[in-house]
């Protein structure tokens, strides 16, 4: 039913990377607090909305630089032009550009393209492949075999790092080992494609997370939404055993810190 979509996101992805960021130098400006931004993530992204706009002229688009107030709709477009700017911005390769198309609020495709592996990673609701090769989490790890990423947190609210940084003190000694890469693209690529078996992120910013969750589904990772002090962190696993002790450890901390 989406064929049209998933052939167009396969193309301009790419497109992205070969036409427009591999081509141009780029600048880099200060972007808030302890973030920044270069000329080519503001580039790139009006790159692929242009696209957008010439293709699918009705549908909406949420996206980091241009549209990050937007909410889904019924046709939407979800962009991160580069996402791991930092690592960007500094020559390190641990970024991607990553998109995803949303109907009705279900997403319906999405692609993570990171460069400097040469890695296609693209999930329809008929499954997931890394460059066009059926992929599939890490279903047979023990959870004290795990290897888990897990995003840094910016937040001032005390209640919400004390949380958070229990329940991953709690959860780290039951797994082998954390990774953090600064792109949470990279890391949910990495889980669909077995190489770690969990990501837990720790924002609600819709392009960050969406292609990346959608992609780890459809490769048969356990997806599990929680909300600490009213901010949402979304969170995927190779097994469900993995996933419940998360959870389990989450509901634990969020109840001790409600009963102080």
């Amino acid at each position: 039913m989406f064929e049209k979509e998933e052939r167009f996101l396969k193309k301009i992805v790419k497109d992205a990377y070969f036409k427009v960021i591999r081509k141009h130098k780029f600048e880099v400006f200060e972007k808030g607090e302890k973030d920044v931004v270069t000329s080519l993530d503001l580039k790139t992204e009006q790159f692929i909305i242009n696209a957008i706009k010439k293709h699918f002229p009705n549908d909406f688009i949420v996206s980091e630089e241009f549209n990050s107030d937007a909410k889904l709709n019924h046709r939407c477009w979800v962009i991160d032009p580069i996402d791991g700017t930092i690592n960007f911005s500094r020559g390190v390769g641990g970024w991607c550009i990553q998109m995803a198309f949303v109907f009705d609020g279900e997403v319906k495709c999405a692609a993570i393209f990171i460069p400097s592996q040469n890695h296609f990673v693209f999930a329809s609701t008929k499954g997931a492949w890394c460059n066009g090769k059926p992929i599939h989490v890490n279903s047979n790890v023990k959870v004290e075999n795990a290897v888990v990423c897990h995003s840094q947190t910016k937040f001032k609210n005390k209640n919400f790092n004390d949380v958070v940084n229990n329940v991953v003190k709690k959860f780290y000694y039951k797994i082998a080992r954390y990774r953090i890469f600064g792109s949470c693209g990279v890391e949910f690529a990495f889980v669909a494609r077995g190489k770690f078996d969990g990501n837990i992120y720790l924002h609600d910013t819709i392009w960050d997370y969406v292609p990346g969750m959608f992609i780890c589904k459809q490769a048969g990772g356990f997806c599990f939404e929680g909300e600490i002090e009213n901010k949402k962190i979304h969170v995927v696993f190779a097994t469900k055993e993995l996933c419940e002790l998360f959870e389990k450890f989450l509901n634990e901390e969020k109840k001790h810190k409600t009963n102080v």
